[in-house]
């Protein structure tokens, strides 16, 4: 009887906490935002165009693969890699997207083994309306080819995603060196497998 009486306020106190969480969780889930990002999950086919430098030819790799799985109710988790037999070494990009309900914005981070700049954090700019637009104002260039360009260089990145429809994606990454102009660097151009 005793054991009963003290877990008896505990279970009054508990349950309307469990209830009211769950409420909460459940109407991130119900969001426009959460609705839209769940939509993008599933694996994607993806062709990467890469123009290192602001006068060199563009490289177009293909063989890429994006697989997209849910965070929660409103984190995209992506992970892009080459494809099975892919004549290319191995590699990983991560990335998450998520919208942040605290801040009212678009959260933007990714790392890639592919180069040595670490975790990548992008500052979103909600006022813009047709696409999420981000920017890391502050990076190291991680170099190109055996003469390593521009190397170690400040860079600046503008990643732009876009949703051309509901199976077809693009990320525009827009690169500037401190000294220099604004070019087209990177663009991943996703499809979505049937």
């Amino acid at each position: 009887m005793k054991k009963i009486l003290l877990i008896l306020p505990f279970l009054c106190l508990a349950t309307p906490q469990v209830y009211c969480q769950a409420q909460a969780d459940g109407a991130f889930y119900k969001t426009e935002q959460s609705r839209w990002l769940t939509k993008k999950t599933g694996t994607w086919d993806v062709t990467m165009t890469l123009q290192p430098t602001i006068d060199a030819k563009s490289i177009i790799i293909k063989g890429l693969e994006a697989e997209r799985t849910m965070v929660g109710a409103f984190c995209l988790h992506e992970v892009v890699r080459p494809t099975k037999g892919a004549p290319m070494p191995a590699f990983q990009r991560n990335a998450d997207l998520d919208y942040n309900y605290n801040d009212a914005r678009w959260d933007y981070m990714a790392i890639d083994t592919r180069i040595t700049g670490g975790i990548m954090f992008f500052s979103n700019m909600p006022d813009v309306k047709d696409s999420i637009v981000s920017y890391m104002l502050n990076t190291v260039h991680p170099g190109f080819g055996t003469e390593q360009t521009d190397r170690g260089k400040n860079l600046r990145v503008k990643n732009v995603i876009i949703a051309i429809g509901p199976n077809h994606d693009m990320v525009k990454q827009y690169w500037k060196l401190t000294d220099g102009n604004e070019w087209l660097a990177v663009t991943y151009d996703y499809v979505k497998r049937k």
